[in-house]
């Protein structure tokens, strides 16, 4: 979805503020069904569907707590995902459902850190994920001093969650499993290539006898560049150890992401 690590240390102050009507929910449940259009060939949540319900999750908290997309957009800001990490111990099935709790860990200058742990009908934990934020200006396009979302740091309570958080993935030589240009399909509300894109065009890299041999444990992607409407994608992936990948997707000469997934046998 987003671009701004370059602009993180170059952050703009505006003199207005936006005031929320701060109703400090500090965390909160939602439930989604996996439906048929959600999953794979095993009838398991696809990654990217998952990853979307997050970020849906993300959005409704946002809106609940009284900063959402609706409102920034009308400042002409936009929330972006900066980092995410995804560890599963069981992929939910077509028609279950899940439970995904989430809430504000740490909120600073320049970007917030935002927790998910989801939950089945048992009430089991069945995946947690970490991830990172910023907020952009839609027209200059650069990162955004939080302080201008004026209590948004109330919502922020410190718990963390027992996941390794997303750190910054190094650079790959690789090599090219994929290129294309970025059409209509991909291009979301911010302008850009949407951030379920890239994990579709990640995901698309392994064959079907990957998917019935092995099982994701964990999932981590950093977002760098923003990509627009007829770039060129190369996709770039480099093989760790048996179970251990790392892409690199770029455009020309620039890195708009990485990412890397580990797998266990099933």
């Amino acid at each position: 979805m987003n671009f701004i690590n370059s602009e993180i240390n170059n952050i703009t102050e505006k003199d207005s503020t936006l005031e929320f009507q701060n109703n400090l929910e500090k965390g909160r449940t939602y439930t989604f069904r996996i439906e048929p259009q959600s999953v794979d060939f095993q009838y398991k949540v696809r990654l990217s569907a998952l990853t979307d319900i997050l970020l849906t999750t993300a959005g409704f908290n946002a809106d609940d707590n009284g900063f959402g997309m609706r409102l920034l957009h009308s400042m002409n800001y936009a929330w972006v995902l900066l980092r995410m990490a995804i560890e599963m111990d069981i992929f939910p099935l077509q028609y279950e459902n899940i439970h995904v709790k989430t809430w504000i860990e740490h909120v600073g200058r320049a970007t917030t850190t935002r927790h998910f742990r989801i939950y089945n009908d048992r009430n089991e934990i069945i995946g947690k994920a970490s991830s990172v934020w910023a907020m952009i200006d839609m027209k200059t396009r650069k990162a955004q001093d939080l302080s201008v979302l004026k209590g948004i740091q109330d919502f922020a309570h410190g718990d963390s969650i027992n996941i390794e958080k997303p750190i910054k993935i190094n650079a790959i030589e690789g090599v090219l499993k994929d290129s294309f240009k970025i059409k209509y399909s991909d291009i979301d509300i911010n302008g850009h290539a949407n951030s379920i894109r890239y994990i579709d065009w990640i995901s698309n890299c392994f064959s079907l006898e990957i998917y019935r041999l092995k099982k994701l444990k964990r999932f981590e992607i950093n977002f760098m560049n923003e990509m627009m409407y007829d770039d060129k994608v190369e996709i770039y992936m480099q093989q760790l150890t048996t179970n251990d990948f790392q892409f690199e997707i770029r455009k020309e000469n620039t890195v708009s992401c990485r990412a890397q997934i580990n797998y266990s046998e099933t």
